[in-house]
Parts: structure tokens; sequence; C-alpha cells
């Protein structure tokens, strides 16, 4: 029997700290909505960094997937969350990003995906630029807890030298220049080598970069020279 209320009681303290776990993200008395970045790029934080340059040249556009979440009891009729830019924190032009002024969440729905885009620009291959967004208060909805009421986006397309390019990537591509690195994520789709790919993985990159770049000299564009006025080898 006592066994028994010992294990009755743990679990009624279980269940009080739970509760009070849950309480920051609840609220009975008034709606309220929080906001999370993609779970691949910042879970468990308010941020996120993102760099166009390990992608190709024709990737002009990223898509963040947000999730919006209700603090609070579904509604039966459709409510509207309101979003806005922290102009005080944020360098990027509004040119530079897309962002819905409001998000629509469903009659029963308790959270909603919307989506950020992030664009690529000229100017992003010397700087990063910041994009602070956060939660407004709407008719619908306050703002929720401080932690979840913000989220800060960063990125770039600063393409800088892998750091295993002297060590292993030099047998396969030749020296490093940023003009053959481009050219090479540009063609090949990635700009990632090593992790575990094989000598001949890597072997039959290096004759994929040889035959682009035979086609490339064979053009009217060619031959392909680096930034320094070198021809691009391989």
């Amino acid at each position: 029997m006592k066994k028994i209320k010992s294990m009755i009681l743990l679990l009624a303290v279980i269940g009080m700290f739970a509760a009070c776990e849950n309480d920051k993200f609840y609220y009975q008395d008034e709606a309220r909505v929080r906001i999370e970045g993609p779970y691949e790029w910042a879970v468990g934080t308010d941020s996120l960094n993102f760099s166009f340059a390990v992608y190709p040249s024709s990737v002009q556009e990223q898509e963040m997937k947000m999730i919006l979440y209700v603090m609070g009891e579904a509604a039966s009729t459709d409510r509207t969350a309101k979003l806005e830019v922290d102009a005080s924190r944020t360098t990027a032009s509004a040119a530079q990003y897309i962002l819905p002024e409001t998000v629509t969440v469903p009659a029963g729905k308790l959270e909603v995906p919307f989506i950020i885009t992030l664009k690529r620009s000229e100017d992003l291959t010397s700087q990063t630029v910041s994009l602070y967004l956060r939660v407004a208060e709407s008719n619908d909805f306050k703002i929720g807890v401080v932690e979840q009421n913000h989220f800060c986006l960063k990125w770039n397309d600063v393409l800088g030298k892998p750091k295993n390019w002297d060590t292993e990537l030099t047998e396969f591509f030749g020296e490093y220049s940023y003009v053959k690195y481009r050219f090479i994520i540009d063609t090949i789709g990635f700009g990632e080598f090593g992790n575990g790919m094989t000598w001949s993985e890597l072997m039959n990159y290096q004759i994929i970069m040889k035959t682009a770049l035979d086609e490339y000299n064979a053009s009217p564009a060619g031959p392909l020279k680096d930034e320094n006025g070198q021809l691009v080898e391989f």
C-alpha cells in the first residue's frame, strides 16, 4: 500500500512540474503566438546563419520554413497574427527578402507554417546581412513569451577556401582560386568535398571538371581565367 501511495505522489509531482513547464507556452485568458525557425537550421535557437556561397549561381532564392504557434486554445474561426521587422536590428534591404506581414491561423489549428524568402544579391559576396523579425500584437493575438517572440536570420554569399583544399583537394583540382571554386560549384552543384568521399569519387569529379573546362574554353566566353588573370586548370 505504501508503495502505491508513493507512486501516486510521484506521478502527481511529475504532473505538477510538467504543468509548470508548459505554462509559459499556454494561456487560458487570452490567445498569444510565438515563432520558431526551420528545424534543420535553427533547432532550439532564435537565429540562423545561411550562405548562398556553396550553392550554384543559378540559385537566387532560399525559402526558410518558419512555424507560428498559438499559445492558448484553438478557435472556431480563422485568426490573424502579425509580424514586423525591427529596423534597428535589420541590415538587409527590403529587396533582399520576402516576409509576410500577416499569417492566417485557420480555424481549429494551433500552429501554421509560413515562409520567409532570402534573396541572393551581388553585395552579399562581401558582407552578411540580417533580418530581425518579431511578433506584433493583432486583433486576435497578444505577443507571446519573450524567448520566442522574435527571430533573426543572417545570410551572405561569401565564398571561402575549404579547409581541406591544401591537404586533400589540391591533388584533384590543383591550386585554389575563387573563380575555380565557383566554377566547380556551378558545374557540380555543391562545394563541400571530403567527409568520407573516396579517392575514386574525387577522381570522377576531377574528370567532370576537366570536361566542363574544355567546353567552357571552347565557347565564346572562354578561356576561363581566375581573379589573378591566370588560366584555370585542373
